[in-house]
């Protein structure tokens, strides 16, 4: 199974409930009581997905670590390549 056939799967699982008994093809008294939450769940669910993702992100930014040895190697490869490019000829303005 393959991780979209899995999501899908997933999302059918709550998709397939969420839609009989929003429609009231299940009718019971809880599911009465709760109409109007049910109703509003997608909408939490996407606000609480975007609050997520953007933490997820922030947090991400914000920890990211400095590699000096990383960027001291990657300005000599710099130099290097601008040595090869005026051998062969190429002119920086």
């Amino acid at each position: 199974m393959t991780n979209l056939q899995r999501w899908l799967m997933y999302l059918m699982l709550f998709i397939v409930p969420y839609f009989a008994a929003l429609f009231a093809a299940i009718k019971t008294l809880h599911i009465e009581q709760w109409l109007l939450p049910l109703q509003l769940l997608p909408y939490i669910l996407i606000i609480t997905f975007g609050l997520y993702a953007a933490g997820t992100v922030l947090y991400r930014t914000f920890t990211l670590n400095d590699c000096p040895e990383a960027a001291k190697e990657l300005q000599e490869q710099i130099r290097e390549a601008r040595k090869d490019l005026i051998a062969k000829g190429f002119k920086f303005s």
